[in-house]
């Protein structure tokens, strides 16, 4: 994609307000458990042995263990040292456990459980081991990318936004290093990472924060929705089509002023091949009012996705099979201690088993809410000539 390709942008957080240079200290009242509520006393390495390290940063790292009981099973845990973090940075990362611990969705990176004592938060994590985004575009596999790959990949971000939208959090920091794949080439692991800026809609959180070039006009300002999110899937696709991001600069300063006041640089698409589908939805992801600009639900339902995705739109609903149904029947029959294994058992099938099944959870869910309700179910399975009523009465 040649020198103007896009760069990782450094966060960039703003807060007026002067308790934000203060410390976490180990001594004060502040450095006691966080999240006592979902973490645990006992000491994460009687479960866990180490495997390597997948990265370092300035309060901690991330290494990968797996347990000790089956060793299969790898998961990634974050490791952050608490004494002298900054207060917001410590918050942040309190309020990514809490947010993480109420997220189930296929594409919505899984939080397992967590350990903290005076000390240290440890963060168990599902463990990714494709690449992200960001590399996906910035190397040579991203000439392989069609328009209906990027179809595709939007369509599981737009999904994954969807349900967290459900849950009234805004992400806030969407962009392609927060965008993973648990296995490289299969679009369908993509899973969303990174809640350490996500805040409920509700939140007196006003500060400017995420990365600059995907930042929506209303959050320079400090003001966030959940349409916030949406801007920056359009940033996202534009650098998919074109390389280039739509409002670039030499200094931030520069790129928040052509966010606010500047369109974006239509020169990229135009000299690329590309549809006028996907010209036209990001004319209308990338609207700075955003009362104006389009919503997740709408997007969806775009002429740009049903083209390019048209092969999945013959059959839309339930290619579900009755082997499916049959496991769902024998697994709510289960005690609590059964699906307890059932989950470790889950975690050890197949890829392709897993896959059969996220593709079916993703297909029954039509409202995107990351949930499958009475009427989804009803419907599935007719299509399939089974009563809901005969299953009702098994379970």
């Amino acid at each position: 994609m040649g020198s103007s390709c896009i760069r990782r942008s450094n966060l960039k957080i703003e807060i007026n307000n002067s308790s934000s240079t203060k410390k976490v200290s180990s001594h004060s009242n502040t450095n006691k458990k966080a999240i006592s509520k979902l973490s645990k006393n006992s000491d994460f390495r009687d479960k866990y042995e180490w495997v390597s390290l997948l990265g370092n940063g300035a309060f901690g790292k991330v290494r990968l263990f797996r347990e000790k009981n089956c060793k299969e099973l790898k998961f990634a845990i974050k490791t952050i040292r608490k004494e002298d973090m900054p207060k917001e940075l410590y918050c942040f990362i309190v309020d990514e456990v809490k947010i993480l611990s109420e997220m189930d969705h296929p594409n919505i990176v899984k939080y397992y459980e967590a350990y903290e004592d005076d000390n240290y938060m440890n963060i168990v994590m599902e463990y990714l081991e494709g690449e992200d985004l960001f590399k996906l575009i910035t190397t040579h596999k991203s000439s392989n990318f069609t328009e209906r790959d990027m179809a595709e990949i939007i369509t599981y971000i737009f999904k994954a936004l969807s349900y967290i939208h459900n849950k009234n959090i805004v992400h806030r920091d969407i962009k392609p290093e927060n965008i993973l794949f648990s296995k490289n080439g299969n679009y369908q692991s993509l899973k969303i990472i990174d809640f350490g800026l996500s805040t409920c809609l509700k939140s007196d959180n006003r500060y400017r924060v995420g990365s600059p070039y995907y930042m929506a006009p209303e959050i320079i300002h400090g003001n966030f929705c959940y349409k916030t999110d949406v801007w920056s899937v359009g940033v996202i696709l534009f650098v998919m089509l074109t390389g280039h991001f739509p409002f670039s600069g030499k200094t931030n300063d520069e790129v928040f002023e052509k966010i606010l006041s500047k369109n974006y640089e239509s020169k990229y698409l135009n000299a690329k091949k590309c549809s006028a589908y996907v010209k036209d939805l990001i004319a209308k992801l990338l609207v700075k009012k955003e009362d104006e600009r389009i919503s997740i639900d709408a997007a969806l339902c775009h002429p740009w996705f049903k083209y390019y995705l048209s092969l999945e739109a013959k059959n839309p609903v339930v290619r579900i099979d009755e082997e499916i149904i049959n496991s769902l029947k024998a697994f709510t029959r289960k005690n609590l201690f059964q699906k307890e294994v059932m989950f470790y058992i889950a975690k050890l099938s197949r890829e392709e088993e897993i896959k059969k099944l996220k593709k079916a959870f993703l297909e029954l869910d039509t409202d995107n809410t990351g949930t499958l309700d009475y009427d989804e179910i009803h419907t599935a399975f007719n299509k399939l000539g089974i009563k809901i009523e005969d299953v009702i009465k098994i379970i």
